[in-house]
């Protein structure tokens, strides 16, 4: 069964990417690697799908949704990149940064949001290291921020 095909089954389908203009790219290629910058939860135009810190005004089971959103916005930038997500091979490294406050220490609970979807979507190729940590202050205050990275196949 294909990447798309899995992503359809656990109710996930990815629109296209809106290309504005930045000074960073998401994705920068090194040989069979490809190096994803961090996604946030938003939606196809970028947009904001959530906002705020894990632990004061979001519960952990919000952040665990943002962190799905975040695997949404990061495989909808891989396929427009790639063209089919069955190229790639496997993945790395993942790391997961909370927008935490308060005496919230579930992060690796929250980016389990982010893994799930991956390892549901490539099953063994989708097993991968990772790190999960509480921050502060995210860009349009996130709750959830992940990078990446990824082999490819020609």
């Amino acid at each position: 069964m294909n990447a798309e095909t899995r992503l359809a089954k656990i109710g996930i389908e990815l629109d296209p990417v809106c290309r504005k203009g930045h000074s960073t790219t998401a994705i920068r290629r090194y040989g069979d690697l490809l190096f994803l910058s961090g996604f946030g939860p938003v939606d196809s135009e970028g947009r904001p799908l959530m906002q705020g810190c894990v632990g004061v005004e979001l519960t952990q089971e919000e952040g665990f949704e943002a962190a799905r959103l975040c695997a949404v916005a990061m495989l909808r930038a891989l396929k427009d990149y790639l063209g089919d997500l069955d190229r790639i091979e496997e993945w790395i490294k993942v790391l997961g940064l909370v927008n935490s406050g308060g005496d919230f220490w579930g992060m690796p609970a929250t980016i389990n949001g982010f893994s799930n979807v991956i390892v549901q979507t490539f099953g063994e190729r989708g097993r991968h290291a990772r790190a999960a940590m509480g921050s502060a202050n995210h860009e349009s205050q996130y709750p959830v921020v992940v990078d990446a990275i990824v082999r490819i196949r020609e």
